[in-house]
């Protein structure tokens, strides 16, 4: 009998063109303006030749959409919700077939993409990003701290009816917060998820479970140095974009006078006092 349901299960197999194998979604290099590198990578089997004629075929598209027409798999996507995130700085990169079984006819194809995942600044002339959209909340809630909200409408898994994540066995999310981060909360925590909150926690990731109220919040904490430095920064760029404005030169002739008078009022002071 289990010979029977191995030719069965080969059967099936055969006769379908692509079959997802594993989808891996990384996030990391969290920005403070909430945006972040997303790298995903796709792997799936395909069979017999037509099928591995059409992905060599695609070996030198970056167009996301051949991919998802041509091979038909629903994962096969990227897994943000472009209605919420500015996707900038899109690669994709198919990698070479690999294990291939030229008897069964199969191989193994893998997709990387890599991207910027932005809030969104579409008509906003406050530069405030728009409420509900990038993959993270950034508010400053207290000096020199910044909390982080993971926003989970701005993914794009199956879900629910209810609006839940839906991660199956072979799908995984991970998350990798900055290095100077302290995760307050996070639910559903990760499988051996043995750390208790609030704490560092170098990465993050979910698989085979449905993410029920998602939630995951961390802060950062800037150093004084950094906030005088960023202070400074700001008092140049200030000075400088004043200066590169119209009313520039009529301000350098305005410090060039005051300058003058207070070194000749200076001096004569002096002279007076001989």
């Amino acid at each position: 009998m289990k010979w029977l349901a191995a030719l069965l299960l080969f059967i099936t197999v055969a006769n379908a063109d692509f079959l997802m194998e594993q989808v891996d979604v990384t996030v990391s290099d969290i920005k403070p303006d909430g945006s972040a590198h997303v790298h995903e990578s796709i792997k799936f089997l395909m069979f017999g030749n037509y099928s591995q004629s059409v992905y060599d075929s695609g070996m030198t598209s970056n167009d996301l959409s051949f991919w998802s027409t041509n091979v038909g798999l629903k994962d096969l996507k990227l897994h943000v919700n472009t209605a919420k995130v500015d996707i900038r700085d899109f690669r994709l990169r198919p990698q070479p077939r690999t294990r291939c079984n030229p008897i069964q006819g199969v191989c193994h194809g893998e997709l990387i993409l890599d991207y910027l995942a932005y809030p969104s600044y579409q008509g906003n002339t406050t530069m405030e990003p728009l409420a509900g959209t990038g993959l993270f909340t950034v508010e400053k809630y207290k000096p020199r701290t910044r909390r982080y909200t993971l926003n989970p409408s701005a993914l794009s898994f199956t879900t629910t009816p209810e609006g839940n994540v839906i991660l199956e066995q072979m799908v995984h999310l991970t998350v990798n917060p900055p290095q100077d981060s302290v995760v307050t909360d996070v639910n559903p925590q990760p499988a051996d998820f043995a750390v208790q909150l609030p704490a560092h926690v170098d990465s993050l990731s979910w698989t085979d479970i449905v993410l029920v109220k998602f939630s995951l919040i961390f802060s950062v904490e800037d150093s004084i140095e950094k906030e005088v430095a960023d202070f400074l920064s700001g008092i140049t760029g200030s000075f400088t974009r004043t200066l590169s404005s119209p009313y520039g030169p009529s301000l350098i002739a305005v410090v060039l006078i005051l300058a003058g008078s207070y070194l000749y009022i200076t001096m004569a002071k002096r002279k007076g006092e001989e």
